[in-house]
């Protein structure tokens, strides 16, 4: 959806069941009280090194490089695109920092492999840790909040086989503006008519992490990378190795 459409677009994905209880946990062990856990999708969920596999059958040795710059890219296109107020969904973003991978590598593909290659981020693979963490989790409204648009984030949770342990998929598609922007968090408060202090948010990328503080929300971070907090006059209440980690405050 772009900014001028005016209408939100509604779920891109629920379980078949009608209605889901709204669960409050309160941890003993941190004296916090929830109601609603939310989680990235790429990256934290859904490990992207799974796309490996089809950039190495485009650019042999350099596929690590590839990606790191392919992913880079999309993100720095997602993060302009919302300063510059030119909205487009994400799969469309992704395709341009395809594209601009492809030319910085001076490689070129052929309209089919070139759809192929673009389509991976529909068929990652989650980390092996985000199955049995949704699962013992059950207690909560478990949602994702991506900038994955309806489509894309549907079709990459299926493939993935999370549908079962999730309560809700949310796309930022529906404000027009991608994360770590505010209108993008307050889909959740919107959605649920919650307070941020209500959320514990889940991500494993620091710019996430950051923006979803900065709106009010609990956030935990999973530096699946060992890379530094980001400065920028926020820092997550939990910063954790791996989605496990989450379990001994949060499962019952």
């Amino acid at each position: 959806m772009s900014p001028s459409d005016g209408k939100a677009k509604t779920d891109c994905w629920r379980p078949p069941r009608q209605q889901i209880a709204h669960w409050v946990r309160v941890s003993g062990r941190k004296g916090i009280v929830v109601k609603y856990i939310v989680f990235d999708a790429y990256g934290t969920l859904l490990n992207l090194s799974s796309l490996l596999p089809q950039c190495r059958a485009v650019i042999g040795d350099d596929a690590v490089r590839f990606l790191d710059l392919w992913r880079r890219k999309q993100l720095e296109y997602a993060f302009l695109r919302t300063l510059m107020d030119r909205y487009q969904p994400f799969s469309a973003v992704t395709e341009d920092a395809l594209d601009y991978t492809l030319a910085a590598f001076g490689r070129t593909l052929a309209a089919d492999q070139r759809r192929a290659l673009a389509g991976a981020w529909r068929q990652t693979e989650p980390y092996p840790d985000a199955p049995p963490v949704l699962a013992a989790l059950s207690a909560w409204t478990r949602v994702i909040l991506s900038n994955g648009e309806p489509e894309m984030l549907t079709a990459s949770v299926r493939h993935a086989g999370l549908q079962p342990h999730l309560t809700d998929l949310i796309s930022v598609d529906a404000a027009g503006r991608y994360k770590p922007h505010p209108a993008a968090y307050r889909l959740i408060v919107d959605r649920y008519a919650v307070n941020p202090a209500d959320v514990v948010f889940v991500s494993s990328n620091g710019w996430d992490v950051a923006g979803a503080a900065a709106f009010g929300f609990r956030t935990y971070w999973i530096q699946r990378t060992q890379q530094p907090v980001e400065r920028l006059g926020v820092k997550p209440f939990g910063t954790l190795a791996a989605l496990t980690d989450l379990l001994p405050d949060l499962a019952p």
